[in-house]
């Protein structure tokens, strides 16, 4: 027994060097799955779970809301709100969602990873520095509520990424919860006066892991909050009597007064107060679905689960005067698709649709709305004028496509051209590469047809024209995981059926989603009554 004990201790002795030489010298809650593997503290609550349960909690809220007021709403109300069922619908328990769940979560994470914000107090709660983060909090609340305003949805994901990391801090490196506090601290948000760190002494000596009522007696027993956080590492230098942060990944824990109050995980070798952690982790979990129901109060529900932005149906068209027929193809498919889905109780429409016309030498602009019928208007002003010989402006259409299109879209090129601007080939491929977007080219060419409609003229002969210029394209598609796909003129309407295929295939899960079977049953149930 003896031995298996000591193989044990052996065994948590090289998990910890590990920990310490692989992570970063920066203390948080733990930042997600694999550091509470590599410290052995399997029940500690992370950043990466705190901020998944929340959305997860404020998407099932707002989903029994939903059906709550189905009933009484005007008509008007009744078309948001059917919008929104759709929306739910599209993104619930699809790649989509958890895509932009784990976008907010890694930005999270990446707090404790990255050089410029890792070992600055500020955006941890350390040090005492409290009116400084406070005002940090302020102002990624004001960044995240002007980027989704904005439509610019991505980044303020990665804003409320960063909000929520210093706001669960908070929880656990401040001597909130050992004042007995049981609700969160609504003034770091909306503070009506700063929180200013106190001057005098505020720990006593503690010379164990566990440090148990090491916070001086005037620090927990207050009529008015007084708050102080604990020092991390030599920058900035700690003044004597004051808290550490502690853990054994802390330098200052040996200065007085010696040990830590954090409560970042329920390891004592991590964390001085780690008895204390599930009721930090209850706070900052319930403090983070505070701030996701003000700002679903600030920018309305439309616009606040757009920042859960499902893939766009993303339409790139050649055209110059022989794609007539590609583009009578495209317009039937689209409003194909949006009456196929406006039928079914199974489909939804995608969030946004959008459309970026090129020829020689111009491209774009880049058409985008929420309204399908808007965009089948897109589609009618399409003209095929002009043009008549290779090559077009491909690339530079598709980079706009791509730069405007949210995560996880597909995009249907339609062409019979090569492409003019192969300089653009790497920026393509990584914004491809970035957006996980799925490229397919529909590419026509039928010498023998001689046009029709007018301005209609038919390419170069094929004789002239080089016999791998399509090559490029099929390379972008391989890239993506899209499809090249060549057809003539004549069988375009055909073909372009697997427009329609593809975005009415069934929703593949994100690998990436820490979501149990119980809790994506639990959402499939909402959807089905709704």
């Amino acid at each position: 027994m003896c031995e298996g004990m000591s193989s044990w201790i052996l065994t948590h002795q090289c998990v910890v060097v590990l920990f310490i030489y692989c992570m970063p010298i920066c203390q948080a809650f733990l930042p997600n799955f694999w550091s509470r593997v590599l410290t052995l503290s399997w029940d500690s609550n992370t950043h990466q779970y705190m901020t998944e349960q929340a959305i997860l909690n404020i998407t099932m809220e707002t989903l029994s809301k939903m059906m709550e007021r189905q009933h009484d709403v005007n008509n008007e109300e009744l078309v948001d709100l059917v919008s929104l069922i759709c929306l739910f619908q599209y993104t619930g328990l699809g790649r989509g969602f958890w895509h932009a769940v784990g976008e907010v979560a890694s930005a999270n994470a990446e707090m404790d990873f990255l050089s410029s914000t890792c070992s600055d107090p500020v955006y941890h709660f350390d040090s005492e520095r409290v009116e400084g983060a406070t005002q940090m909090l302020r102002e990624f609340w004001g960044r995240t509520v002007l980027l989704t305003q904005a439509k610019e949805y991505q980044g303020a994901r990665r804003s409320l990424g960063q909000l929520f990391h210093s706001l669960q801090d908070f929880y656990s490196h401040s001597n909130w919860v050992e004042m007995g506090q049981q609700a969160v601290y609504l003034h770091l948000l909306h503070p009506e006066e700063p929180s200013v760190p106190v001057e005098t002494p505020t720990c006593a000596e503690c010379y164990r892991f566990s440090c148990y009522n090491n916070l001086l007696e005037e620090m927990i027993h207050q009529t008015e909050p007084l708050l102080t956080t604990g020092y991390f590492s030599a920058y900035p230098v700690k003044p004597p009597g004051k808290c550490s942060h502690g853990g054994i990944l802390d330098s200052s824990r040996h200065q007085g007064a010696e040990g830590g109050i954090n409560k970042d995980s329920t390891s004592p070798l991590f964390s001085p107060h780690h008895y204390l952690h599930k009721e930090a982790a209850h706070l900052a979990t319930t403090a983070t679905l505070r701030v996701l129901q003000d700002l679903r109060n600030e920018v309305g529900p439309k616009s606040f689960f757009r920042s859960e932005q499902p893939p766009a149906l993303v339409f790139v068209m050649d055209t110059t005067g022989s794609m007539f027929e590609e583009i009578t193809a495209a317009r039937l498919r689209a409003l194909s698709i949006i009456q196929a889905r406006e039928k079914s109780q199974r489909t939804s429409l995608p969030g946004t649709f959008i459309l970026v016309p090129f020829h020689d030498p111009g491209f774009g602009p880049v058409m985008e709305t929420d309204d399908p019928y808007q965009f089948m208007q897109y589609m009618e002003d399409l003209a095929a004028l002009g043009g008549g010989d290779e090559p077009e402006m491909c690339l530079s259409a598709l980079q706009l496509a791509l730069t405007h299109s949210p995560p996880l879209s597909e995009i249907f090129v339609f062409t019979d051209a090569s492409p003019k601007d192969h300089h653009l080939q790497s920026a393509v491929q990584a914004l491809i590469l970035e957006k996980q977007t799925k490229v397919n080219f529909l590419l026509t060419e039928d010498l023998s047809h001689t046009g029709r409609g007018k301005g209609m003229r038919t390419r170069k002969r094929r004789e002239s024209l080089p016999p791998g210029r399509f090559s490029l394209y099929s390379s972008l598609s391989s890239l993506s995981g899209g499809m090249t796909i060549f057809t003539t003129k004549t069988d375009i309407h055909n073909v372009s059926a697997i427009v329609e295929d593809t975005t009415t295939s069934s929703k593949v899960e994100s690998t990436g989603n820490t979501r149990g079977p119980k809790d994506l049953e639990a959402i499939g149930r909402f959807l089905k009554k709704i």
